[in-house]
């Protein structure tokens, strides 16, 4: 075989988008892609649970958009009320990188407010005052809360009201939909943590002191871990009350202390801002399954 065909491989140049496409993919991440796109794939899963696989399909439509936007409007006013504190800690996001500009952010942050307000008034009261809470939960922390010891208040109840709105909105109220206000909030805390910890020291030289400041890195690193464990045996404490299909029940408990045990693991071997933001996408996709599957084995 001749060198130039060896060679061969090394000269096929790569591809590369182009620049305007890659200026909108980074403009994009002003919505937070991943907490955004989870939220509406757990609307999407707790809807059919809630109908047993036969959700209205125009209902279905209307709350999977409200909850793209809700968390579109809390994706871009964090990176709004954030832009100072980006500049210095992270000069990649789009408004700090002069992607989107201040007053773009802005108007795109109150047009998806909007638009996640006129779509909640389509979906009944009960649907409207819980899309309610819960944009109103990712609001004031941007705003506010983000930077007390209170931090964690808005996940603790943006996290069980998700649920409870799917169920509320398509006309399923279960009793058992009351328990999810411990193990949500205690979901909340934990993803709280582990959403703060990989900018804990960045944020706070820039006099940011939520709870995750402070508690301290390994404090609230083991608080968060604890809060999750303790979700999970919430779930089984209450056993003896709630009728579960342990078909679904044990498969879902064991996915998601899967995902903590490899948030746990990781961080062990690498202990690095990958293993905290790895840990948090974990956390995040665990919680999901838990919601999902524990409330698709208890109704």
């Amino acid at each position: 075989m001749s060198d130039s065909l060896l060679t061969l491989p090394e000269q096929t140049p790569r591809f590369r988008a182009p620049a305007g496409a890659r200026s909108f993919f980074a403009a994009l991440r002003i919505i937070h892609p991943f907490p955004t796109v989870l939220n509406v794939a757990a609307t999407g899963g707790l809807a059919l649970v809630a109908t047993h696989g036969a959700p209205h399909a125009p209902t279905l439509l209307r709350m999977l958009a409200l909850m793209f936007c809700a968390q579109s409007a809390i994706g871009v006013t964090n990176d709004y009320f954030d832009r100072d504190l980006d500049a210095h800690t992270k000069p990649w996001k789009p408004v700090a990188a002069g992607l989107v500009s201040v007053p773009a952010a802005r108007l795109l942050a109150l047009g998806l407010i909007i638009i996640t307000v006129a779509l909640a008034a389509t979906l009944g009261r009960a649907g409207f005052a819980l899309a309610v809470v819960g944009l109103g939960s990712g609001l004031v922390y941007d705003v506010w809360l983000k930077r007390t010891a209170l931090s964690a208040i808005p996940y603790m109840v943006a996290i069980p009201t998700l649920p409870i709105w799917v169920w509320l909105t398509l006309d399923r109220g279960e009793p058992v939909l009351w328990w999810l206000l411990p193990v949500g909030a205690l979901l909340g805390l934990a993803l709280h943590l582990a959403n703060t910890l990989p900018d804990i020291e960045s944020d706070r030289s820039y006099g940011v002191v939520g709870l995750a400041h402070r508690l301290g890195p390994q404090r609230s690193m083991f608080v968060g871990w604890a809060s999750f464990t303790a979700a999970l045996a919430c779930t089984l404490a209450i056993a003896p009350v709630v009728n579960y299909d342990l078909r679904i029940y044990v498969p879902s408990v064991a996915a998601a202390a899967g995902c903590l045990a490899a948030s746990i693991a990781l961080y062990v071997v690498r202990r690095d801002a990958f293993a905290l933001q790895f840990g948090f996408g974990a956390l995040g996709f665990g919680s999901a399954v838990l919601a999902v599957g524990w409330l698709a084995a208890a109704t």
